[in-house]
């Protein structure tokens, strides 16, 4: 068995790179996101989830959607976008540059997030000053299983150079970004 050692490790200005953010990264913003939530401002319940086993099969996502079933509306996956953004990716899918904010995936490979959605989410982040980018992507999200309940999955997540390697690539400001937008939706959708 080969394995590579956990390092974090800052690179210039707001950047880190490692092996693992997908989706660890999401973790911390949702998890920034409730430091900084107010809650007198919820206007509904929000629920915050944390999965397991996505890359095996979404079965803790699978488990949630079961659970709550058509309770939620809508559900936020927060997922890693994997950006093409470098010499080794083809650009055709993908194009969210890292250090430019959080990511609406207005299409991937489990869902289509309908364009109402997409154009909300563009609002209420221009509403609050959160840098937002929409894209197109392969692969998938968590919020696919919950559509077979009739509930909506808006995918958004932050760009990811290198994904699934030892060295992917992230700018925190697009993690501050992607919390900013969590805590947005929670409190005005």
């Amino acid at each position: 068995t080969v394995t590579m050692p956990k390092q974090y490790v800052r690179l210039a200005g707001t950047r880190a790179t490692g092996r693992s953010f997908d989706d660890r990264v999401g973790s911390a913003a949702q998890l920034l996101a409730l430091r900084r939530l107010d809650r007198a401002a919820l206007k509904h319940q929000v629920i915050f989830i944390w999965s397991v086993r996505e890359e095996i099969g979404l079965e803790g996502a699978e488990a949630a959607a079961a659970t709550l079933g058509m309770m939620p509306r809508r559900v936020y996956a927060i997922d890693t976008f994997v950006s093409a953004e470098s010499p080794l990716e083809p650009p055709n899918f993908a194009v969210a540059p890292i250090g430019r904010g959080a990511v609406a995936r207005a299409l991937d490979n489990s869902s289509v997030t309908p364009p109402a959605y997409v154009d909300s989410l563009v609002q209420v982040a221009r509403a609050r000053g959160v840098a937002l980018q929409v894209g197109t992507t392969n692969g998938g999200n968590d919020g696919s299983v919950f559509t077979p309940y009739g509930v909506v999955d808006v995918a958004i997540g932050w760009p990811l150079r290198y994904s699934h390697s030892p060295v992917e690539v992230v700018d925190l400001k697009d993690v501050v970004s992607l919390a900013d937008l969590i805590r947005a939706v929670a409190e005005t959708w």
